[in-house]
């Protein structure tokens, strides 16, 4: 960024010599005129500059600075590194306790305020009686988030209440070798780093002159579809999540699924969510509340945070965490 204002301060200097000397009547002329131009842009620049360094904030894309800035605003974390209130075994004791497993869904990412998130709103109408802690991070899958239960403080749950999302398979292709790799173009460092209007910049033209795909021209719900249609990597899949259920059987607790499709396309999830559902159902679970349709009679624009950011949006986690506790509490 020191570059850039130097180089401005230089423009800056020319233009004002050039205004200042006597030598050549044309260029002093027309120097200050361009001089006050210059100065004008610079000066609209550096206020798109300001407001996006320091008052803009966007959940999605996590290569892109608006995305840290939205972190650095909303997202705080316990010292277990889960965005949950600090618990201790006093807190719980005596009450029937509660664990959300999951990922960024389940972590509530893109939704400022905490209290939104369907765990907490499941929490309110639970009242005192309950505890209901939160053992969720982005990124986390299956095989993930189980070693996150197995070294959290609260050993015994009552209820265990496990959320999964579509892209939750990707350990279990990981297991093959079989990753989906984005490319994109990668910007400058200056506005990979520096400037903050020239991320955003970027990152808005990106999508409409290039398409983020594979090396194989594949998009990432062509990879998922593919992956829950190969039969070694959901076989992968069953076993990690036969895993959740020997740890809720283990405990003696009650475990109840969650399945989040596509947010933005829930029709497309619904052949591979019956396909997770049924790892569980040939188990004897049958606590499963299946998302797909409830998304799809939601307009994607009112269900999710943002066209850039696919999670749940705070309504639609409203309506979850009523649905949580009307069919499987009340």
């Amino acid at each position: 960024m020191l570059t850039i204002i130097l180089i401005l301060g230089v423009i800056a200097a020319i233009l004002i010599g050039a205004s200042l000397q006597n030598r050549w009547q044309r260029l002093q002329y027309f120097a200050p005129r361009f001089l006050m131009a210059y100065l004008s842009i610079v000066m609209l620049l550096g206020i798109g500059e300001f407001f996006f360094r320091y008052a803009y904030a966007d959940s999605g894309w996590g290569f892109t600075l608006s995305y840290k800035n939205w972190e650095d605003l909303y997202w705080e974390t316990n010292s277990l590194g889960f965005r949950d209130r600090e618990w201790t075994p006093a807190d719980w004791d005596d009450k029937t306790t509660v664990m959300v497993l999951g990922d960024s869904f389940a972590a509530g990412w893109g939704v400022p305020d905490v209290n939104q998130r369907f765990s907490n709103v499941l929490a309110n109408q639970l009242g005192e009686d309950y505890a209901v802690v939160t053992v969720a991070r982005p990124g986390g899958t299956p095989p993930r988030e189980l070693a996150w239960a197995l070294e959290h403080p609260l050993q015994e749950p009552d209820v265990i209440i496990y959320q999964y999302y579509m892209n939750d398979i990707d350990d279990a292709a990981l297991r093959i070798d079989d990753k989906w790799i984005p490319q994109f173009p990668p910007p400058p460092k200056w506005i990979d780093q520096e400037s903050y209007l020239a991320n955003f910049l970027y990152w808005q033209l990106v999508p409409i002159i290039y398409t983020v795909n594979a090396p194989d021209g594949r998009s990432y719900w062509e990879w998922n579809d593919a992956a829950y249609q190969n039969f070694v990597i959901f076989d992968n899949l069953r076993e990690e999540l036969n895993a959740i259920m020997d740890y809720a059987e283990a405990r003696d607790a009650r475990l109840i699924v969650m399945l989040f499709p596509n947010m933005r396309d829930p029709v497309s999830s619904v052949g591979h969510l019956d396909g997770v559902a049924s790892v569980f159902e040939a188990r004897g679970y049958t606590d499963i509340l299946k998302l797909y349709n409830e998304a799809a009679a939601w307009n994607p624009d009112d269900s999710t945070v943002s066209s850039r950011d696919a999670h749940p949006s705070a309504a639609f986690h409203q309506r979850v965490g009523d649905l949580l506790y009307e069919e499987f509490f009340e």
